[in-house]
């Protein structure tokens, strides 16, 4: 195996943390571009980015894939260096959204971060302390 897969032997690596809360704070980044009401309705009746926010748009439709593995690795290993990842990103994007408004769309944005933040420790801790305790 390379050093490099992301199998559950690499799951202790220290890269984990920065990999995490890179890609939760993209995902952020791009979410809150959309939640800011940056949708134009276009000639065919969909929407589109109003102009300044095809960036955010296209890093919150790349950054998906990558934030669904990172948050779920993180939610679902028995290692910490994953877990403190998505604890650090979650935490960092809901303070960064509460920053940048109150309406109910950031409030949201936040609650889920921060459930997150929470729970991938506390998933963690769980799953640690069952297997030291079975036989």
């Amino acid at each position: 195996m390379s050093r490099w897969t992301l199998d559950e032997r690499n799951h202790h690596q220290w890269w984990w943390i920065p990999l995490a809360v890179v890609v939760m704070a993209v995902a952020t980044w791009g979410v809150l571009g959309m939640v800011e009401g940056s949708c134009v309705r276009g000639p065919s009746g969909g929407c589109s980015p109003a102009d300044g926010h095809e960036l955010r748009w296209w890093l919150m439709f790349l950054s998906y894939l990558p934030t669904f593995f990172v948050v779920g690795t993180g939610a679902t290993t028995h290692r910490w260096p994953p877990a403190v990842g998505v604890a650090l990103g979650g935490a960092g994007g809901a303070v960064y959204a509460l920053t940048q408004g109150r309406t109910t769309a950031y409030v949201v944005t936040a609650s889920i971060l921060l459930a997150l933040a929470v729970l991938a420790p506390v998933q963690t801790w769980r799953r640690q302390r069952r297997t030291a305790v079975s036989p």
